[in-house]
């Protein structure tokens, strides 16, 4: 979720649980102000009745504007005064209304009297709710009011922020960019955006070191072993050698070559993690690059006797042909070194995916395992150990997802884009 979108949120939970508070003790506040009056308008009625029982002698009273209604009734002894609230029946209405009562006791001509006043309370009802509702209206009014201006202001603020985070995404350390973004008005973001370009600038010094130091490396480590094996081979033309020497030279000629595929192997990964490859426009198709690779690899298909069948449409992902031949490669050999004497590989490749299914040794290590770089399922000093790191690699770089999966002695590889 976006952090104004999370914001907004907040904001409104916030408001409405304000609305909901406010509302309820406003009406609390209105009730209780209403009861007070209504108390204090049958306190006034009191006094008059009070006043009317003594100096008239004529009873029942009569009195306009102290109420609802006025009961008399003779009683052996008083009481306490008490108001009260209950529900009786309007005799106009035909139907039972809510009436605030005030009773209390007064002592005429030797004889002591319980007077009940009532005070209808359907007007109170009626204020409180019109009051309520009418201040409720204007406090949601102006709560959405506020919130849409909040929320237009933290879109306009938060703007900047944005523009700097599209900025990141479309930033490619490939291409030597430092960032520049244009200022904005916000302290705080201009603050953001001077670190970024800093940031970045510094960034693609390093990488621009890195990656002289890296091809001066392989540069440097081509030509001493270009030589050692150059002198090798001459080595090998000498008929004075005797059969230990020669032993001793082959195991050294061998551990050469090994370190030239190595460094071959390194350099080639490092620069598509560096993504130094450009990424194709157009798809790659895999069809003829898998038949070539078969007919490179034929005769070692064939001393380890192993049957090929495929089942192949003109497809392949977006990707840089130079890779795409790679990977062909790195799948079609890791499928025939660990493949068995007389065993099988089966080869698919249809719209969206590529699966190489080979048999093998049962692996007592998890698959996924063997994506890591200089992983091998045996100790086969064939092997470099960087050929599927080297496949996943490509994968992630070019978008492509690449598993790995065993049931007993089957094992497959499946590319999917």
């Amino acid at each position: 979720m976006k952090l104004l979108g999370r914001i907004l949120q907040y904001q409104i939970i916030t408001s409405l649980c304000v609305l909901t508070l406010g509302a309820g003790l406003f009406f609390l506040s209105v009730r209780y102000l209403i009861d007070e009056e209504v108390n204090k308008e049958l306190l006034r009625s009191k006094a008059k009745v009070s006043w009317q029982l003594r100096h008239i002698d004529t009873l029942p009273v009569y009195i306009l504007q102290l109420g609802d209604s006025l009961q008399l009734q003779a009683v052996p002894y008083p009481g306490r005064m008490l108001l009260r609230e209950r529900n009786l029946l309007n005799t106009s209405e035909n139907e039972r209304q809510p009436y605030r009562e005030l009773v209390f006791y007064e002592r005429v001509e030797g004889q002591w009297y319980r007077v009940t006043i009532s005070q209808l309370l359907a007007q109170r009802q009626q204020l409180m709710k019109a009051v309520v509702m009418t201040v409720t209206f204007i406090v949601a009014l102006l709560l959405v009011s506020l919130l849409l201006l909040n929320s237009w202001l933290s879109e306009r603020l938060w703007r900047p922020f944005y523009k700097t985070l599209r900025a990141l995404d479309n930033y490619q350390l490939e291409k030597h960019e430092v960032l520049e973004f244009s200022r904005t008005k916000t302290l705080e973001f201009e603050q953001l955006n001077l670190s970024l370009t800093r940031f970045t600038e510094r960034l693609a010094g390093t990488y621009q070191n890195l990656k002289e130091f890296t091809e001066n490396a392989s540069h440097e480590i081509q030509t001493p072993l270009a030589v050692i094996l150059s002198k090798i081979e001459g080595l090998f033309q000498d008929e004075t050698l005797k059969e230990n020497q020669l032993l001793a030279l082959s195991e050294v000629s061998e551990a050469a070559n090994r370190l030239a595929r190595l460094n071959q192997a390194l350099l080639l990964l490092t620069k598509i993690e560096n993504r130094q490859f450009l990424a194709g426009n157009e798809p790659v198709n895999l069809q003829p690059i898998i038949g070539r690779k078969l007919r490179d690899l034929e005769d070692l298909i064939e001393q380890r006797k192993i049957s090929i069948k495929t089942d192949l449409e003109p497809t392949g992902p977006v990707m840089h042909p130079a890779l795409a031949e790679v990977l062909v490669n790195n799948l079609l050999t890791n499928a025939i070194r660990y493949n068995v004497e007389d065993g099988s590989i089966f080869i698919s490749l249809v719209p969206g995916k590529l699966v190489v299914r080979n048999t093998g040794n049962v692996t007592q290590i998890n698959p996924e395992l063997m994506f890591e770089r200089f992983r091998k399922e045996s100790t086969n000093s064939a092997s470099l150990g960087l050929g599927l790191a080297l496949a996943k690699t490509i994968c992630q770089v070019n978008g492509q997802t690449l598993t790995y999966e065993t049931e007993e002695n089957l094992h497959m590889l499946t590319v999917s884009w």
